[in-house]
């Protein structure tokens, strides 16, 4: 015979819990929960993967605006401009760590120890972009060729013939000969001091012209950013070249 606490645990155990009839012909079971002290029902169930479906289509929206609707192509003015930059900043970094190691002026040695970096860390992020585009980082043509054409000479208002295409020696626009990069290894400090800031500023005015005539052909949300970036960048160092250079009883 059951006692009065068994009777009222037995009507307990039977009655529904309030609730529960909203899933009963649903077909959604519930499960127990890791901690057995509670119960997640099949709706809820459905409702968490909905909301996960819904997370993770708005991160692929998110990633596609970011990568934007298509990756430029090889010959395109975005990875021409990247691998021309790379090498034109490539041998920036080379006469600036040349110079930094031999001078014994504190200003040239600050302004020199600063390109280097800049420009390492701008050549990563163009290596970064054609890596991400699936294209290969060397050219198989010759430089300057994003820049040419009758569709691209026509868009480069304002941009001069000279710095369009690669000159005598094969060199894209302000780039130094080989010659005068050994100058900056065997001359005396000082006239070496003076030869880097004369064919610093030369080489950042032909790097200007390169990403002005980006910023005209295309519009890769990447590449224009950083090419502002460049535009703003040097000519604030040629200023500051031709500064220095007029301290020092120089001309430009």
């Amino acid at each position: 015979m059951a006692t009065t606490g068994e009777s009222g645990h037995a009507e307990a155990a039977s009655e529904t819990v309030p609730g529960d009839e909203l899933y009963e012909d649903d077909g959604l079971e519930s499960s127990p929960s890791s901690s057995g002290g509670s119960w997640l029902t099949g709706r809820t169930l459905v409702r968490m993967a909905i909301a996960g479906l819904v997370l993770l289509a708005g991160l692929v929206l998110v990633v596609s605006y970011v990568q934007g609707p298509a990756t430029p192509s090889d010959n395109s003015a975005a990875a021409g401009l990247a691998r021309d930059m790379i090498d034109h900043h490539a041998q920036a970094v080379d006469m600036a760590t040349i110079v930094q190691r031999r001078t014994q002026d504190d200003d040239v040695r600050y302004l020199t120890t600063d390109m280097a970096l800049t420009q390492s860390s701008q050549m990563g992020q163009m290596q970064g972009w054609l890596n991400l585009w699936g294209l290969t980082i060397g050219r198989t043509g010759q430089p300057m060729q994003w820049m040419q054409g009758h569709e691209a000479e026509h868009e480069l208002s304002g941009i001069s013939a000279d710095d369009t295409h690669v000159d005598e020696n094969g060199l894209m626009p302000g780039m130094a000969t080989q010659k005068q990069v050994n100058e900056l290894r065997s001359l005396p400090t000082k006239q070496a001091d003076i030869l880097f800031l004369q064919l610093m500023i030369k080489h950042h005015q032909g790097g200007v012209a390169m990403a002005r005539a980006a910023l005209q052909l295309t519009d890769e949300p990447v590449v224009v950013n950083l090419c502002k970036t460049i535009v703003k960048g040097q000519q604030a160092e040629i200023a500051l070249m031709q500064n220095m250079l007029s301290e020092r009883g120089a001309q430009p």
